[in-house]
């Protein structure tokens, strides 16, 4: 029930973030787009969806990803 995401620009993390809310989610996601776009670097965002609640336990969510490619993926180049 909320969304882990990570930011990594031209191969290094910039930034990690958690979101209980989608809206709050995409107007981040909005501001890393912009941001990349006046930076022009790759910058690629992986985000995990946790269907249980938060606790200060770490989880095996990531163990269940499919393809482990980045959800959103910004300046690619050809």
């Amino acid at each position: 029930m909320y969304l882990d995401a990570s930011v990594i620009v031209d191969g290094a993390l910039e930034e990690d973030a958690r979101f209980h809310d989608y809206l709050v989610f995409e107007e981040w996601l909005n501001g890393v787009e912009e941001d990349a776009n006046s930076h022009g670097y790759l910058t690629e965002v992986y985000t995990i969806e946790h269907d249980h609640e938060e606790s200060d336990e770490e989880c095996s969510c990531a163990q269940y990803l499919t393809d482990h490619h980045p959800s959103y993926i910004y300046n690619q180049g050809e």
